[in-house]
């Protein structure tokens, strides 16, 4: 258990860049052109990472589905709305005011047209597929598992929360360190919070919906700019 509960944040960063990086090669463009497939590849790293941990659950005796929703665990409408708009406030927030800081502006990397068919199942899968992947990972899984090894509650928060941060650095896959910090900085202070508040509550259901409405977000732009390519050359 100890090896996973360590290793599963490291590999799923890992999972971005090897994916990320193949992915250029093979379809023979940059980085930077294969920067506008992200939303796909995120889908297919998702996928993988739900399969690990429906995997190694099985293996130590516990299942994905307790990860999720642990006995005890009561849903509460006005705690849910209230992470939501956490979630909106520092997950955009963050966005704008390290764009600025960085590049004196917002970068677009995250808003591309992608052929419509495609951008109509990110819209569908992209907040599914990373609301069960993500988060159960880094706060049913490894920020639960550090917790019970340790009994460090810093430790237990800080290690999954700076993985957590650090895989939107590769999220897409560029290497320029401008991209990277930016990235790492816009969702650090959001992952902290989350990670400071999951631990009090241990309640994962809130945060999944707070994380897929952004997601939801994302992908509707996206799926805008797919349908109106033009709109593009005006962001």
């Amino acid at each position: 258990m100890k090896i996973f509960t360590y290793a599963l944040p490291l590999i799923r960063i890992i999972l971005f860049i090897i994916v990320g990086y193949l992915f250029a090669v093979v379809t023979n463009q940059t980085l930077e052109q294969a920067s506008k497939w992200w939303p796909i590849l995120c889908i297919v790293i998702n996928i993988i990472t739900i399969i690990l941990l429906v995997i190694i659950c099985k293996s130590q005796g516990t299942t994905y589905k307790n990860l999720i929703n642990p006995t005890g665990t009561r849903f509460n409408l006005k705690y849910t709305l209230l992470i939501v708009v956490i979630m909106i406030i520092f997950g955009i927030g963050g966005i704008y005011i390290f764009g600025f800081l960085i590049y004196g502006s917002i970068p677009l990397t995250m808003i591309q047209p992608i052929p419509i068919w495609l951008a109509i199942i990110n819209l569908f899968l992209l907040p599914i597929t990373i609301v069960f992947a993500e988060l159960p990972l880094y706060f049913g899984y490894s920020l639960n598992n550090i917790d019970k090894i340790t009994g460090n509650k810093v430790l237990a928060i800080l290690y999954p929360m700076f993985f957590y941060a650090l895989q939107h650095s590769f999220i897409p896959l560029i290497f320029d360190w401008q991209h990277i910090i930016f990235r790492f900085l816009s969702f650090m202070p959001l992952m902290l919070i989350l990670g400071f508040t999951y631990y009090k509550k241990k309640n994962l259901k809130p945060l999944m919906i707070g994380h897929g409405i952004l997601d939801l977000a994302a992908a509707s732009q996206i799926l805008i700019i797919s349908i109106v390519p033009t709109l593009f050359d005006f962001l």
